[in-house]
């Protein structure tokens, strides 16, 4: 999953960058312990639940600062909350033991990080790009 990275995404904002990257050595690292313990499955879930929320709130920050517009936004927050909601429901689960395989949250994780990665954050970071070689060209 590590070839779902595209240097295109690049914001050319360092602490985004950095965590799109690391979302998705975090994928991963999930994909690899699906079959370990509990106990290290349930680390490497923690781990990327903390982390993405983490990364959404660094985001939406980026977006304020860059004065993004607002009906993206809008759109790319309700799309973090859509999924925190699912993980961290697929999360319980697999704590509760009604789900015994990480394997359904994998795939969603992975069928999540292309669709929205690669459409919305890849909008953001044109968007970026854009404004940033108007303020080039302009000064």
């Amino acid at each position: 999953m590590a070839s779902t990275w595209d240097e295109s995404l690049e914001t050319g904002n360092e602490l985004i960058d950095r965590q799109h990257r690391e979302v998705v050595g975090l994928l991963d690292e999930l994909a690899s312990i699906e079959t370990g313990t509990e106990s290290e499955v349930l680390h490497v879930l923690d781990r990327l639940m903390d982390f993405t929320l983490t990364h959404f709130a660094a985001e939406e920050a980026l977006m304020t600062e860059v004065r993004y517009p607002e009906l993206l936004t809008e759109e790319m927050c309700l799309q973090h909350r859509e999924f925190t909601d699912y993980a961290r429901l697929r999360v319980l689960e697999f704590r509760t033991g009604e789900m015994i395989s990480v394997l359904p949250l994998h795939k969603f994780l992975d069928k999540w990080l292309k669709t929205h990665e690669f459409d919305l954050d890849r909008l953001l970071a044109n968007w970026i790009r854009q404004r940033n070689g108007r303020s080039a060209a302009s000064t």
